[in-house]
C-alpha cells in the first residue's frame, strides 16, 4: 500500500522496485497486489496490472472498504504499508489509521520518514501506527535509534532493511560518456524530483572555484520538478536555479535535464558520472533513494550531512560536507578530482559495498519478516518434553527422550543459545526455568580448573568413558558461546547473567589452548559478544579473536587449490560457522582476512596506504 507509478513520487518508485523484485526473484513463493493512493478523484492514473485497488487519500470510506476486502480474502496473508506523512490524507496522514485499525491481517509498515523532533500530532499518528502494526521497517540504523528513543513501544518491533537498488554492471564512465556525447567532460550529477529541499543552488555556487582548476566540469541536474511543488509554485525554483547559472556565467558548465527519467536512462547518466553530488538541506532526511542509486551504480559521492548520508558515506567512497556550504562542496570535489586513481578506487568500493542493497536482497528481507509475522506462536512442548530437572537429553525417539544415552554439554549449550534467542524474539516468553536448568548443567560439567566435560549418564549423573576418549574442544567452546549469548542479552534476568558470568570467567584461562577450527570459530562468536560485557577483558578477547581468525585464514590457504577453496580438504559438519566466524572477526578487529578476491584485496590495501579511515571489510 502506498503510491505507485505512473504517479511521480519517490515512494512510488520504491514500491515498484520492491514489488518487481519480489515477483522476479520470489515468483514461486509470493504474489503481490497493490493498493495505490490517489491525491483526489480528479487525479487518476492508468496503472499497471498489479494495482488492484485505487484509494482516494481523502475518502475514509475507501480505506474501510479496502480493509474489508483484504480481511475477506484468504489468499492475502499480510500487508506491507509504505508510509510517508503526506500521502494518506488528513492532517499528517491521519486517514491511514482508518485502514490499519480495520484491517485484521498482519501489517508491516516501512517508515520512510523518522523525525527526531515530531510535532504533537505527528507523534500521535506515528504512535498509533506503531501500536497497531506487527513489525516496523526503517531504512537506516539512525532511524532505528531515533524511533526507539521517541516511541518506546517500538522496541523489539523495529528492523533495518536498506533502500533497494537495481542490479547493474560496474563500468568506468568513458563508455557512457561516449554514448551521451559527453566525451572530454568531467561529469558531476544530481538527480531526483526538484524541490527547494534539494539544495541544488549550493552545488551550483560551488562550481566557480572548482572550474578554475577543472574547466571541463559539467554539472547535470537530472529530473523534473516534483508534481506537488509544481502545483503550489509552478517552476519558480527551477527558474531561480537557471537565473543563478546565468549570474555565475556557468552556461557551459550546468545542464538541466527536465524529464522524469526512465530507469534505463537514469542508469546511463549515472554511469557517465564521475562524482555524484547529494545536496539535501534537510539534516533529518532519513533516506535518499537517489544517493543509494548513485552508490549502487559505483560512483563516489560528495554529500551533505543529512541523516542517511552520515551513516553510509564513509571516507573510502566519498566525502561528507556541511549543509548549505558551497565552499565545502567545492573543496571536496577538488580533492577527489585531483587524484583520479583514488577516485576510481572509490567508485569500485561504492559498488562493492552496496551489493547487500540489491532489490533481490531487500525483497527477501521483507518476505522473511512477513513469514515471521504469519507463523503460529512458538511451541515449546517438545523442548520441555526433552528436558528433565537435570538438563536436556541427547537423543529422542520421535517425541520422547531416549534416556539410555544420557546428556551432553553440547546439547545443553545449544538449548541455552536457543532460549537466549527466544528472549529476543519475545521478551515475555516464560523460559527462565529452562535457562536455569541448562545453565546449571553447564556449571555441573565444569571442573575446578575451569575445563569442561561433555558426557553424563542418566542414572547417576556421572561422567561416561567418552570424556576420556574424545576431544572435547568443540563442546567446551560451544559452552562458552552459549554463556556469552546469555550474558550479552539485555532481556535475560540478572541472576541468570550473574551465574553465567562466573562460569564464563572460570573457563577463560583454558581457551587459548584450543586449536581446532570449529572450536576457534565458536570462540570468535563467543568473544565478539563477551568483549562488550567485560570491558576490562576486551583487549585480551579481541587479541584472541585475532589469533583464532589468523588460524582459520592460515588453514584456508593451506588447504585451498584452484578447484577447492576451503579451510579443510573435506566437508564435514557445521561448515558455515567457519566463514561466519571470519566475518565476525573482521567486524570486531577492523582487519580483513586475506581471502578476498585479489582485486578487492588490492583496492583495500591501496586505501589503507592513503590513510583512509573507517574502511568496512
Amino acid at each position: 500500500m502506498g503510491t505507485y507509478p505512473p504517479r511521480e513520487c519517490g515512494l512510488a518508485t520504491f514500491n515498484q522496485g520492491l514489488i518487481k523484485s519480489s515477483q522476479k526473484f520470489l515468483t514461486d513463493r509470493v504474489f503481490c497486489k497493490v493498493a495505490a493512493m490517489n491525491i483526489s478523484l480528479l487525479d487518476t492514473y492508468i496503472y499497471p496490472s498489479e494495482v488492484e485497488w485505487k484509494i482516494d487519500q481523502n475518502n475514509k470510506k475507501e480505506y474501510l472498504d479496502t480493509a474489508k476486502i483484504i480481511n475477506d480474502d484468504k489468499n492475502i496473508i499480510g500487508v506491507f504499508l509504505q508510509h510517508e506523512y503526506g500521502i494518506y490524507g488528513g492532517n499528517d496522514g491521519v486517514n491511514i489509521l482508518s485502514f490499519i485499525y480495520s484491517c485484521r491481517k498482519p501489517i508491516i509498515v516501512t517508515l520512510h520518514t523518522v523525525l527526531p523532533e515530531p510535532t504533537k500530532h505527528i507523534r500521535y499518528v506515528t504512535g498509533k501506527i506503531i501500536n497497531r502494526v506487527n513489525s516496523i521497517i526503517v531504512l537506516t540504523e539512525n532511524s532505528k535509534r531515533v524511533l526507539e528513543n521517541i516511541y518506546p513501544n517500538s522496541i523489539n518491533k523495529v528492523h533495518v532493511i536498506p533502500h533497494g537498488i537495481y542490479e547493474t554492471n560496474f563500468e568506468e564512465s568513458a563508455g557512457a560518456k561516449k554514448i551521451l556525447k559527453l566525451d572530454n567532460r568531467i561529469v558531476l550529477s544530481t538527480f531526483g524530483l526538484l524541490g527547494r529541499s534539494k539544495g541544488i543552488e549550493f552545488a551550483i555556487k560551488a562550481l566557480p572555484k572548482l572550474i578554475k582548476k577543472h574547466p571541463s566540469v559539467l554539472y547535470l541536474v537530472l529530473g523534473e520538478t516534483h508534481p506537488m511543488v509544481r502545483r503550489s509554485e509552478g517552476e519558480s525554483y527551477r527558474n531561480e536555479l537557471s537565473d543563478l547559472v546565468k549570474k555565475l556565467h556557468l552556461k557551459n558548465n550546468v545542464k538541466f535535464i527536465d524529464q522524469y527519467l526512465s530507469r534505463k536512462d537514469l542508469i546511463q547518466f549515472l554511469k557517465a558520472t564521475d562524482i555524484y553530488i547529494s545536496t539535501s538541506i534537510n539534516p533529518d532526511q532519513a533516506v535518499s533513494g537517489t544517493l543509494s542509486d548513485a552508490l549502487g551504480t559505483g560512483r563516489a559521492v560528495v554529500s551533505t550531512e543529512f541523516a542517511q548520508a552520515k551513516e553510509i558515506v564513509t571516507p573510502d567512497l566519498g566525502r561528507l560536507v556541511p549543509i548549505m556550504e558551497p565552499k565545502a562542496i567545492s573543496s571536496a570535489l577538488i580533492e577527489l578530482l585531483n587524484d583520479n586513481k583514488m577516485l576510481q578506487i572509490m567508485n569500485r568500493i561504492a559498488y562493492e559495498k552496496t551489493r547487500p542493497m540489491l532489490w533481490s536482497n531487500v525483497s527477501e528481507g521483507y518476505l522473511k519478516l512477513l513469514v515471521e509475522n504469519t507463523l503460529p506462536p512458538i511451541n515449546l512442548t517438545h523442548l520441555r518434553n526433552m528436558t528433565d530437572e537435570f538438563g536436556i537429553f541427547q537423543f529422542s525417539e520421535f517425541g520422547k527422550p531416549n534416556k539410555e544415552y544420557g546428556y551432553t554439554l553440547d546439547d545443553n549449550a545449544r538449548a541455552l543459545v536457543i532460549c537466549s534467542w527466544l528472549k529476543h524474539t519475545d521478551p515475555k516468553i516464560d523460559i527462565d526455568d529452562l535457562m536455569i536448568k541448562y545453565l546449571n548443567f553447564i556449571k555441573y560439567c565444569q571442573k575446578p580448573d575451569g575445563r569442561f566435560i561433555n558426557y553424563l549418564d542418566h542414572l547417576h549423573k556421572s561422567e561416561t568413558f567418552q570424556n576420556d576418549q574424545e576431544d572435547l574442544e568443540d563442546a567446551s567452546a560451544r559452552a562458552m558461546w552459549a554463556l556469552s549469548e546469555a550474558i550479552g542479552n539485555p532481556l535475560v534476568s540478572e541472576n541468570i547473567k550473574s551465574s553465567a558470568e562466573k562460569i564464563f570467567k572460570r573457563a577463560l584461562p583454558n581457551i587459548k589452548d584450543s586449536e581446532h577450527l570449529r572450536s576457534s570459530a565458536l570462540i570468535i562468536k563467543s568473544f565478539s559478544i563477551a568483549q562488550k560485557v567485560f570491558p576490562d577483558l576486551s583487549k585480551k578477547m579481541i587479541g584472541i579473536i585475532r589469533d583464532k581468525a589468523d588460524l582459520l585464514t592460515a588453514e584456508y590457504h593451506n588447504n585451498s587449490v584452484k578447484s577447492w577453496r576451503w579451510f579443510e580438504s573435506y566437508l564435514i559438519y557445521n561448515n558455515a560457522i567457519l566463514p561466519e566466524a571470519l566475518l565476525i572477526a573482521g567486524k570486531i578487529t577492523g582487519e580483513n582476512p586475506k581471502i578476498l578476491h585479489p582485486q578487492l584485496w588490492h583496492l583495500q590495501q591501496h586505501m589503507i596506504s592513503l590513510k583512509m579511515k573507517d574502511i568496512e571489510n
